[in-house]
């Protein structure tokens, strides 16, 4: 029998509720020693004039050549993903704006901040924007590297009592909830690269366990205004908090150079693939490339507004026209994310679409390779819905070629996993950035991503997108007869058909099994 709302057990919980954020408000204020200090902070914002001359100089003038338009390029592999971002670092004239969910102390992360340090030391102003998730015992040497008086480092909706991070979460679930998942990088106001990339090694193929497949965009033109224009509304914003917040003594220029010191010490080149020492000449023929492929068009940025994760501007959510787009299609829609969970409305969405002769396809993540098992729980419990729903739904294999072909050859027994936010619209309309398709992204994150509106630039994204689902890269998933769930690949030039999710244990499928029981879809 369900409780009704007088029953003892309804009126218990609020109770419960209260005592526990009691205890936990009383942990917190007896511990008020170690919160962060508030500090001034001075606005800025982002150049306003681009440099004539130079990297920004040659995409400027291109720009002009195409008047109302903007430029477009897709980054899908490891290599000129990360190293597009050191040339923009190299080539920087005056500004750099770095905004990042996750940016990890690890080959990849050091040797793009050196990249970025290096940059400051020519003249060039550095603002890094992190958001806290990932900003655990980092504090100080955050805090010694902003000592550079060209960086600037800021810190997203941060835990304000900094060694009690989970007792915080537990107490002010409301607020530290909300993540920036934004991941943006614009040099001098004239070329910028989003997309569903984080800075760590397993989004260039370094990770040991498993290497990630993604999709990057590189733009450039009048877009790109309205790019920095996202940063500076977050950069002011009231959530971002300067890191010399989180430091008892501001360190000074002594500091910095010891810990540039101990992050240079700390890479090792013998695990990097890309030569760590690039020339000029190598890295201008990257930015060369960038502008080979570009195809100007028209474009706009679709990005959640910082009072939308505050729930003060309910149109500032891009889930809205994102989910318009989408039911819009006429003839195709082509779906790679990494986090696939649809609710009601988006199965519903689904269905009229493969009701009006439209071909909905997705790649998502697979049992074996996805590192957030409850978001696979979520996929799983909806999937035989949008599978009667008509999509076509496919999983991307651990052992992906397409994937383990582009990481280190010490990483070679990986897994392959799934990062990617991308879809194209019938073959016109595309968009790539950092928003899944899963409540998360919808409701409580901040996002931002570009949609472009060209078939030249359709056409790049959709190879990438049909290499994925490939019967070597991932498994075709459907319902039998008595609608049970079967995965079809190929394995050794035959056709192999799976019962259960492939290449994955007992206790891993029984753990996706009894997350699905969870009531912890909107948290997905």
């Amino acid at each position: 029998m369900m409780p009704t709302p007088d029953s003892p057990e309804v009126a218990v919980r609020p109770i419960l509720l209260t005592s526990l954020m009691t205890v936990l408000a009383t942990l917190l204020t007896a511990s008020c020693g170690i919160n962060y200090r508030d500090v001034p902070k001075t606005p800025s914002a982002a150049l306003k004039k681009a440099p004539s001359s130079g990297v920004a100089g040659q995409f400027e003038a291109a720009a002009r050549r195409h008047p109302g338009k903007s430029g477009f390029a897709a980054l899908g592999g490891n290599r000129e993903a990360f190293t597009s971002r050191v040339a923009l670092a190299d080539f920087a004239r005056e500004t750099l704006d770095v905004q990042y969910y996750i940016w990890t102390a690890d080959t990849i992360g050091l040797t793009l901040a050196d990249h970025l340090i290096q940059a400051a030391d020519r003249g060039v102003r550095v603002r890094f924007l992190l958001d806290d998730v990932n900003f655990k015992k980092r504090d100080s040497t955050t805090a010694k590297i902003a000592a550079h008086p060209n960086i600037e480092v800021r810190i997203f909706n941060p835990h304000r009592y900094r060694n009690l991070r989970t007792t915080e979460f537990l107490a002010n679930f409301g607020r530290l909830n909300k993540r920036m998942h934004n991941k943006i990088m614009v040099m001098d106001n004239s070329v910028a690269i989003i997309g569903g990339r984080n800075i760590a090694d397993e989004y260039f193929g370094l990770g040991e366990s498993f290497n990630n497949r993604d999709l990057d965009i590189a733009a450039a033109g009048p877009i790109v205004r309205d790019i920095s224009a996202t940063f500076d509304e977050f950069w002011n914003s009231a959530g971002a908090i300067p890191i010399e917040g989180f430091v008892r003594e501001v360190p000074d220029m002594n500091d910095f150079r010891e810990q540039l010191a101990v992050l240079r010490g700390n890479i090792r080149p013998e695990r990097y693939p890309f030569p760590l020492k690039q020339d000029v000449d190598d890295l201008r023929g990257r930015i060369d490339d960038i502008a080979d492929k570009m195809v100007w068009a028209k474009g706009e940025v679709l990005h959640d507004s910082f009072e939308s994760m505050r729930g003060n501007d309910p149109d500032g959510k891009m889930n809205i026209q994102l989910h318009s787009e989408i039911a819009a299609a006429k003839r195709s829609v082509k779906i790679e994310a990494a986090y696939f969970i649809l609710r009601d409305s988006g199965v519903e969405t689904t269905r009229q679409l493969t009701e009006r002769g439209v071909k909905v396809r997705t790649l998502t993540n697979a049992l074996a390779g996805n590192d957030v098992v409850a978001a696979q729980a979520g996929h799983t419990k909806r999937r035989p819905q949008v599978l009667r729903a008509g999509m076509e739904v496919y999983e991307l294999r651990p052992d992906a070629p397409a994937m383990l072909s582009q990481v280190a050859p010490y990483a070679t027994s990986s897994r392959s996993a799934l990062h990617t936010k991308s879809l194209v619209i019938d073959s016109e309309k595309t968009f790539i950035g950092s928003f899944n398709l899963d409540p998360r992204s919808a409701d409580i994150n901040s996002e931002i991503g570009l949609l472009v509106h060209s078939k030249a630039f359709a056409k790049q994204v959709e190879d990438f997108l049909d290499e994925g689902v490939r019967p070597e890269n991932a498994y075709r998933v459907t319902l039998d007869d008595k609608g049970k769930t079967l995965w079809t690949a190929e394995v050794d030039g035959e056709t192999k058909t799976w019962t259960h999710d492939p290449e994955t244990s007992f206790g891993r499928r029984f753990m996706n099994g009894l997350m699905t029981l969870l009531p912890i879809e909107d948290q997905l």
